[in-house]
């Protein structure tokens, strides 16, 4: 491992600790209570589920979700706001110019390579889950686990892949969240490469189909080790 990879991944943890939803995979159920309360990203989206409940609203209600996220994010502007005049920062004049980082995305054979395991796994998920869920819960889990990640991952690698192109500046601020996105997506591909395997036992007429998946999330998983070690 490189110095500066070392010390990113330092850094990382310490920011992880004042905003886990940065280095998280979004899936708040299965999170750690200890990060749950720690998170700005999971608090507001409890605070607008009880305020629906509070007025006998579904829990979802569009009205009422939308007001209270109007008001979280007049809080959010104040705050930038106060930052700004704190700092001299002018936050408007930090936003790249995302052609050539987004050109890079769609030309980089990683994101070709996510692209098609999520067009795989969605169509073995189609005929295996969707339409049919399995009685076991436990292999449920493990369906539930490949179909929040085959999207996730492809996410997080275009997020990634943005930020390790982008031009190194005095505060590396791109590819410190580079490292955290391409971490997010070694664990979605760790996370379904278990879960495709515990699969695997229970239907034998998509073994091949399985282990298709299961090596290209490997090649995934191998080649982000790889762009880290470039670092």
């Amino acid at each position: 491992m490189s110095e500066r990879l070392n010390i990113i991944r330092k850094e990382n943890a310490e920011f992880e600790k004042e905003s886990p939803y940065n280095f998280c995979d979004r899936w708040c159920e299965r999170c750690q209570h200890e990060k749950q309360i720690r998170c700005r990203l999971y608090l507001d989206d409890f605070e607008c589920r009880a305020t629906c409940i509070a007025y006998g609203r579904d829990e979802n209600d569009a009205e009422i979700t939308a007001k209270v996220m109007e008001k979280q994010l007049d809080e959010v502007e104040e705050a930038m706001e106060k930052l700004s005049e704190e700092t001299d920062i002018d936050f408007e004049d930090l936003e790249p110019d995302r052609r050539n980082h987004n050109q890079f995305v769609e030309d980089n054979s990683l994101d070709a390579t996510a692209k098609i395991y999520l067009d795989k796994a969605h169509a073995f998920l189609k005929d295996t889950f969707y339409e049919n869920k399995p009685a076991d819960p436990d292999i449920q889990y493990d369906f539930e686990t490949v179909s929040w990640y085959h999207m996730f991952l492809q996410v997080k690698l275009q997020r990634a892949l943005s930020g390790f192109h982008e031009p190194a500046s005095d505060d590396d601020y791109a590819m410190h969240d580079a490292v955290a996105q391409f971490e997010i997506a070694k664990k979605s591909a760790g996370e379904s490469i278990k879960a495709l395997r515990n699969i695997k036992g229970h239907f034998p007429g998509h073994r091949v189909q399985i282990t298709a998946l299961i090596a290209l999330l490997h090649n995934i998983d191998c080649r982000i080790d790889a762009l880290l070690e470039t670092i």
